[in-house]
């Protein structure tokens, strides 16, 4: 038997020189998604509740909760069932692990500066227009235990600062309970009792920045997976009736407009959080395998993902067409 060794040379992923540490601070990272808003986005609010605005963009923002909710569909398909002739556009700017310290993004994400490397772009993907903001933080933060409290304050604080300078049309969920299920389901008493303070501050900085609170209370084992931390379907369905409720809509799940939603949500996600980063606007877009084989000078990469905005566009349409007839 013959026994055959190869060595595989790998590029560094990392290269020092095209490091911009001015470009790289992802305390706030979410911000840098919003484009300058054209007019100020004035909050709309009757009865305590959001009244959309027409043509406006619908900002879900927070960590790996409010990244699943692109599984679920329903609370989209609640409000453009509550507001057909609106023509509301949902975006989730989830991201697992997000905080309200960090929110970690890859390198040069939606920066107007990037690599320095020869043949590189910066990021030229559309940006979001600001509009209404639905905010979930606290949850995991809470975790950190009493003593991080005040600091966690400071650190929403400073999130809603930035948040307010572009849009006055603020949502804030409350962090939902733990649940008495999962590997930690002996822990959850304990846990709950901590994150009772953290939402005292969460409501507090609600009344402060003006915005709507939805409250999560009431949470049950049943409605977490199997890890009693992240929300299963039924989780997710109550999470969508409540946000919801801000909004005065009824919640929803007609299974064409939620298939309608979910493709949207695909495409979403493939023009916001798309595979193989570093070789689109990261630090590897100067290596051959970022580029066409026949042709060194041309980006195939960018070109695909210059397509996708047309085909979110399209798929808003037929989810606004489907509300129409579910809500006849």
């Amino acid at each position: 038997m013959r026994i055959i060794f190869s060595l595989l040379l790998v590029a560094p992923l990392f290269d020092a020189a095209a490091f911009d540490p001015s470009q790289q601070d992802d305390s706030q990272a979410v911000l840098r998604c919003f484009a300058p808003p054209l007019n100020p986005v004035e909050s709309v609010t009757q009865q305590g509740m959001i009244r959309p605005v027409e043509d406006e963009t619908i900002s879900l923002i927070g960590g790996t909760m409010v990244a699943q909710m692109e599984r679920s569909g329903e609370f989209e398909a609640a409000l453009q069932v509550a507001f057909p002739e609106m023509r509301l556009h949902v975006r989730n700017l989830g991201w697992p692990g997000d905080t309200v310290y960090r929110q970690q993004r890859p390198m040069f994400f939606y920066t107007d500066k990037g690599d320095t490397a020869e043949g590189s772009v910066p990021d030229q993907r559309e940006k979001i227009e600001p509009g209404t903001m639905v905010l979930a933080f606290g949850r995991m933060e809470s975790l950190d235990g009493l003593d991080a409290l005040d600091n966690f304050e400071a650190a929403y604080r400073g999130l809603l600062q930035g948040f307010s300078k572009i849009s006055s049309r603020l949502v804030m969920v409350a962090p939902i309970p733990f649940a008495e299920a999962g590997p930690a389901a002996a822990l959850a008493a304990e846990r709950n009792l901590v994150l009772a303070r953290y939402r005292e501050r969460v409501a507090a900085l609600g009344g402060e920045f003006d915005a709507v609170l939805v409250t999560m209370d009431d949470f049950a084992p049943e409605d977490f997976s199997r890890n009693g931390v992240d929300l299963g379907a039924q989780g997710q369905a109550k999470l969508a009736a409540r946000l919801a409720v801000a909004w005065g809509s009824p919640a929803n799940s007609d299974p064409v407009l939620i298939e309608a939603i979910r493709e949207k949500d695909r495409l979403w996600d493939q023009y916001h959080r798309p595979t193989n980063w570093a070789f689109l606007f990261g630090d590897r877009q100067h290596v051959p395998s970022s580029r066409d084989e026949r042709d060194a000078n041309r980006r195939w990469f960018i070109e695909e993902i210059q397509k996708i905005p047309a085909l979110i566009s399209a798929a808003d349409s037929a989810i606004w067409t489907e509300s129409k007839g579910v809500g006849q």
